[in-house]
């Protein structure tokens, strides 16, 4: 009886034992974190704003022609580069032609009858002196002078009318800047058609390409800025125009429009820049991104990018105390550049920071941090367990 009451109370006392040696034991104490340090430095950073834009010609010229006549032959090559003044169309001379030598008749003739005008009051000059010939008769004759005159006059504008008119057979390019480039378009109407003025005329159309407009339409809300600028900046607003399909494609040019209203329907103001476009590499309706030069801030505090932490309410940086403890800096944040962001608030120039390993830093009243180079940082990352272990699980997959 005696022996089943000490064997019962055998496992009761193992258990005491068992918790009185786990509760003598420390918890282990976490190494120290490996961080990189790094200095707050200053930098002159330009402030851009990005956006979708379409390309659009500076001029687009209609050709149309200034009479009646039948298409008689086509000049150019469809698609291609145009200068001002070359003949596009010509249009048949013949009716033309006989105009003008009509009117060439009638100068003739109204100089003839001028002519003959003059001798007659010439001639009568001395008679109504001697009572020849009668007042009212002589009066007569200078109406007639004056007559013949006006119809000289008359004759030399139908002339003239008709000079121009011949000239117009030969189609041209308008008289447009040479310095700048043309393209035109496909042909509207063929050889031997009947063309002649009017609203619906349009034979072709000519667009400027060279210097072409970058079209861009920033928010409502950022008007403030670019007021600013264009009051008080010191140089134009300058523009980086990209293609999306190209990154090695990039042109330069200068904000030249601001529109005068914001569009109530899309709560955007429509600008456009000016682009030199000397290699013709745009064309009208192309699609660009459109990057504005805003300001540049001038000694601004920036830090690395990677070196920025991230709560649920704010942004911060660790730096360490004396005694290797890490602190939480809360930040505001500027524009990004590069791989550097601009902060507004929280840090100033020569502080130094925990710029690699902030990220495995846990809070807590224990924790501690060692400062290592990058050098070290990387072997150490490259000799961990699970670096070892992950290299080989590639090893063995491949």
């Amino acid at each position: 009886m005696k022996t089943s009451t000490a064997l019962c109370g055998l496992p009761m006392v193992m258990a005491f034992l068992l918790m009185a040696s786990c509760e003598s034991k420390t918890p282990e104490e976490m190494p120290p974190m490996p961080v990189v340090m790094g200095t707050v430095s200053s930098d002159d950073v330009p402030v851009y704003r990005t956006y979708p834009g379409k390309t659009q010609a500076v001029r687009t010229i209609p050709i149309n022609p200034r009479v009646q006549g039948i298409l008689e032959k086509v000049h150019y090559m469809q698609g291609s580069q145009v200068e001002p003044g070359q003949i596009l169309y010509s249009l048949e001379r013949e009716p033309f032609e006989s105009d003008r030598n009509s009117a060439l008749a009638g100068v003739a003739s109204a100089l003839a009858d001028l002519e003959y005008a003059q001798s007659q009051l010439k001639r009568n000059a001395p008679l109504v002196k001697e009572g020849a010939v009668s007042e009212d008769y002589y009066n007569q004759l200078e109406s007639n002078l004056v007559g013949a005159e006006a119809q000289v006059q008359s004759a030399r504008a139908q002339l003239v009318e008709a000079e121009l008119n011949l000239s117009y057979c030969d189609i041209r390019m308008p008289g447009v800047p040479e310095r700048h480039h043309y393209r035109i378009g496909r042909t509207f109407v063929d050889e031997g058609s009947l063309v002649s003025p009017g609203p619906k005329s349009e034979m072709a159309q000519v667009v400027q390409i060279s210097p072409i407009r970058a079209m861009f339409d920033p928010a409502g809300s950022e008007w403030p800025e670019y007021l600013k600028q264009s009051r008080y900046g010191s140089k134009p607003l300058s523009v980086d125009v990209t293609i999306p399909t190209d990154k090695n494609f990039s042109q330069t040019g200068i904000v030249n429009f601001f529109d005068n209203t914001v569009n109530p329907r899309t709560s955007t103001i429509e600008m456009w820049a000016e682009i030199e476009n000397n290699d013709l590499a745009l064309m009208p309706g192309q699609y660009i991104l459109v990057r504005v030069l805003l300001e540049t801030l001038q000694n601004a505090v920036v830090i690395p990018t990677s070196a920025i932490e991230s709560s649920a309410s704010s942004k911060y940086v660790w730096t360490v105390k004396d005694d290797m403890s890490p602190v939480q800096v809360p930040i505001e944040l500027g524009p990004e550049h590069g791989e550097m962001t601009v902060i507004t608030k929280g840090l100033s120039k020569g502080q130094k920071i925990v710029i690699d390993g902030g990220s495995k830093i846990r809070p807590g009243p224990d924790t501690k941090v060692r400062i290592v180079t990058k050098d070290e940082m990387k072997q150490e990352a490259q000799t961990a367990p699970g670096a070892a272990a992950a290299a080989q699980g590639t090893k063995n997959g491949s």
